[in-house]
């Protein structure tokens, strides 16, 4: 996946506005991507930094990065996603037109083979979207996508905070900057395309991944919450739980897709509320 992210890279458009270089931050202390790098930047021309961060955690990888980028815009993007020729341009172009420090654009999702049709149903692999020039709240960013200001961390000192070792960190820096006056809109017109591989297509994975995000939404939300909101919270996460089992019978009856939204949301309530008493079920991502 990473070769087809170099390659698209490769081709992109800059209108002859920018010149821009490419940082890859391998999460593998053995250095596993050294040698497709090395090749691609070679045969490829681009300008290539790489670097190894051993430590295998998402917000230590994306501070590694920032530590090693050039110039004045930073944009990001996984390894597992690809963008269209006219990505980065659209992006430059937005951050200017709109005078924000931060632009973000769609994830979809790419499947190489044909999927599970519970998949599709579930719409598992699919992200909200927001027209263009939309204010985004904090709760609605990601790194997946997105062109900054370098401004944005040199100025505020701003990185991503490595307490989130499992996801979220992501959200808590966009809530900083937000706190700390910047703005980010969303674009449209710049979609990039998540690879969705077979190992992504099982029910486990789903679930797992539920339970990482209720709690880490419990951390991204956990200072916000004050007076009634400190009862209100887990008493909704509570009702929901409750609801959600009881659903998974009546919800079995109407399909994969069905059951899998049911027990998906369970699994995140559960989690959120766990988190509340400092329990965390899933402390690694190797999902």
């Amino acid at each position: 996946m990473l070769g087809c992210l170099l390659k698209n890279l490769a081709r992109q458009e800059t209108g002859d506005l920018f010149a821009f270089s490419v940082v890859v931050v391998d999460n593998d202390a053995a250095g596993t991507a050294r040698e497709t790098v090395t090749r691609l930047g070679a045969e490829l021309e681009l300008d290539i930094t790489y670097s190894v961060e051993p430590e295998q955690t998402i917000p230590d990888a994306r501070n590694h990065a920032l530590r090693l980028a050039r110039g004045n815009y930073i944009a990001i993007i996984d390894d597992d996603e690809f963008p269209p020729r006219s990505w980065l341009f659209t992006l430059y172009c937005a951050i200017h037109t709109f005078d924000v420090d931060g632009v973000l654009g769609p994830v979809h999702p790419f499947f190489e083979q044909k999927p599970p049709v519970w998949l599709l149903k579930s719409r598992f692999c699919e992200r909200p979207t927001h027209r263009t020039g939309t204010l985004l709240n904090w709760n609605q960013t990601r790194t997946g996508n997105v062109l900054l200001k370098k401004d944005v961390f040199d100025k505020n000192q701003i990185y991503f905070d490595v307490k989130f070792k499992t996801g979220g960190s992501d959200r808590e820096f966009f809530k900083q900057a937000m706190q700390s006056g910047c703005r980010f809109v969303a674009v449209e017109e710049a979609p990039v395309y998540e690879i969705v591989p077979p190992e992504r297509w099982t029910k486990s994975y789903y679930l797992k991944r539920a339970l990482v995000n209720g709690y880490n939404a419990h951390k991204n939300s956990v200072n916000q919450m004050r007076g009634l909101s400190l009862v209100e919270v887990p008493l909704k996460s509570a009702f929901a739980l409750l609801i959600y089992t009881l659903a998974v019978p009546f919800c079995a009856c109407f399909g994969n897709s069905v059951l899998m939204n049911c027990l998906e949301r369970g699994c995140h309530h559960l989690s959120r509320l766990l988190a509340m008493i400092g329990i965390e079920l899933v402390k690694k991502r190797n999902f």
